[in-house]
């Protein structure tokens, strides 16, 4: 699609496209022809993450690790959807769902990822009424699921824990691309990880293999941050993503 087609384009030549969109006009209009937007179908922009989710909803049940689905980042709502029924078929019919978008698509981006020129403000808006819309239509069961609105440094409050009372995660599919995105989230994750709880990071690999940009330098950063943790690598998957299984050094 062409939003690989634009990851392949050398940062000097996008750098200067993406700072020249200063108009939210112009740069939804161009999000649209790009295809990034659309929304008049639901489905994933990569499969590699439904097959991610597969392959850990099977180890969690191997390993009897019960806990909370989270998924941060959800465009359309497709991988939300999908995580749900995986989960049913393999037997994890009790397992809670909960989602956190802005749903106004990625905030202004800054720092080292900025000057990366990978991705744009506005990227993967979509309403939180048209996601809603998208799962239902589905079938998605909502008796045990909820979604949380907001960008990540406001939403993801102690109250909001409180309220829908995340204690413990299980999975964790955290797929907000930007380092300044990833900070909060793994930040509100610190107190409900367990060990063996399945973090995957669909973005790891979109800034190439450095580590000072996007998720892996949040992680990095998180890690040294609390040592009372560890992550030992799970698996890769398709397109930039790549998944850990959390430990305990306590």
């Amino acid at each position: 699609m062409m939003r690989g087609v634009w990851d392949r384009v050398p940062s000097v030549v996008r750098r200067p496209v993406v700072w020249s969109l200063r108009s939210e006009w112009i740069r939804l209009r161009l999000l649209d022809r790009l295809g990034i937007r659309d929304q008049s179908d639901f489905y994933p922009l990569s499969n590699g993450g439904c097959q991610a989710i597969d392959i850990a909803m099977d180890r969690l049940q191997k390993a009897n690790l019960e806990g909370d689905y989270l998924e941060f980042g959800l465009y359309r709502g497709y991988t939300f959807w999908y995580a749900q029924q995986a989960a049913n078929l393999v037997g994890r019919s009790s397992m809670r769902f909960y989602g956190f978008d802005s749903f106004e698509g990625l905030p202004e981006v800054e720092g080292p990822d900025r000057k990366a020129a990978i991705f744009i403000s506005g990227d993967y808006r979509c309403t939180k009424l048209d996601v809603e819309r998208q799962l239902s239509h589905h079938g998605f069961d909502w008796s045990r699921a909820g979604l949380v609105e907001g960008y990540f440094d406001d939403s993801l409050t102690s109250d909001v824990k409180k309220n829908l009372k995340i204690e413990k995660a299980a999975l964790v599919m955290v797929d907000c691309d930007l380092y300044q995105s990833t900070v909060p989230v793994l930040s509100f994750l610190a107190d409900v990880m367990q060990d063996g709880t399945v973090i995957l990071f669909d973005d790891w690999y979109c800034f190439g293999e450095s580590a000072d940009q996007g998720e892996p330098r949040a992680f990095q950063e998180f890690l040294e941050a609390h040592p009372e943790w560890k992550a030992d690598a799970f698996l890769r998957f398709p397109t930039y993503g790549k998944g850990f299984i959390m430990r305990s050094n306590q």
